[in-house]
């Protein structure tokens, strides 16, 4: 098994990324906020400018809707109390409003932006799956960045996919993304306090360490190990880092000691409609 210094020379020469942020890093106060996405906004520039290909998995819908009720004087209840009625209701105000926000600054840096959508249901038959798969394809050829979420407004069943973590790795399986990078809120996943730099595989007893959700969001660190541990199987790499450092995303492709790295030696395979079924909904629990 290769240490962690040697993957970096794979990571560096990685030609797809997958970049997930969950709702924290864009729902907060809005200095803080503006100052992540110019950091974000430059480093996804700096890795186009590489020649690489990215495509953003972006929670936040739900917590912009909040804020734009909250705006209006309307109380809202905290996240664990709402309906699944409500939530698809404030992810219809959230997710306009979210897709304006990445615009205003990716149009800064030249990157033009496109928005998909897409829930389980997407996934249950082998024509919309290629689909899916043919629009990412379509709009990386043309230069454009995609902008993914769940289909939180019409979803019928509950929006349980781990503040996207799931979804990010869904992607990522989808696309045949070299690297899934997650953005969270500490510097990678920390067992008493001290951060793991790399884990060739991910056992139980690591699951059982990772903590829950905290923040707006309705992940956490357990999703965020475990979206990694189901692309182990399909060769697929995944870093988790701090997304409150600035340009975090240039670091880990340039140091192999920033965040934690879940990988090993798997050949990356392109999954079928039903092994990304069985393996992301079934083994999901």
């Amino acid at each position: 098994m290769k240490t962690r210094k040697e993957f970096l020379e794979e990571i560096k020469a990685s030609k797809l990324i997958v970049i997930k942020i969950g709702s924290a890093r864009v729902s907060g106060e809005e200095p803080k906020t503006n100052d992540f996405l110019y950091n974000l906004v430059g480093d996804i520039r700096w890795l186009r400018d590489q020649g690489k290909e990215v495509i953003l998995v972006s929670s936040g819908a739900i917590a912009q809707g909040k804020k734009l009720l909250e705006s209006r004087s309307i109380s809202t209840k905290d996240h664990s109390k709402r309906t699944l009625s409500e939530k698809q209701a404030l992810a219809a105000m959230g997710q306009n409003k979210l897709l304006n926000l990445y615009e205003s600054f990716f149009s800064r840096v030249n990157i033009d932006i496109a928005q998909i959508l897409f829930g389980r249901i997407d996934l249950n038959q082998e024509e919309s799956l290629e689909n899916l798969k043919n629009t990412f394809r379509q709009l990386l050829d043309w230069g454009i960045l995609p902008i993914v979420n769940e289909n939180d407004s019409v979803s019928t069943e509950e929006i349980n996919l781990g503040d996207n973590d799931i979804l990010s790795a869904i992607v990522s399986s989808i696309v045949g993304a070299d690297v899934l990078l997650i953005l969270t809120g500490v510097d990678g996943f920390l067992d008493e306090g001290n951060k793991i730099d790399f884990f060739s595989s991910v056992e139980r007893i690591t699951e059982e360490k990772a903590t829950g959700p905290s923040g707006p969001g309705t992940g956490g660190m357990f999703t965020k190990i475990k979206s990694a541990k189901l692309l182990l199987e399909f060769g697929i790499k995944t870093g988790i880092v701090n997304g409150e450092v600035k340009h975090i995303i240039r670091k880990f492709f340039e140091n192999d000691t920033i965040g934690t790295l879940v990988a090993n030696d798997t050949k990356k395979v392109n999954p079928s409609t039903k092994q990304i079924q069985t393996h992301f909904f079934e083994s999901k629990e």
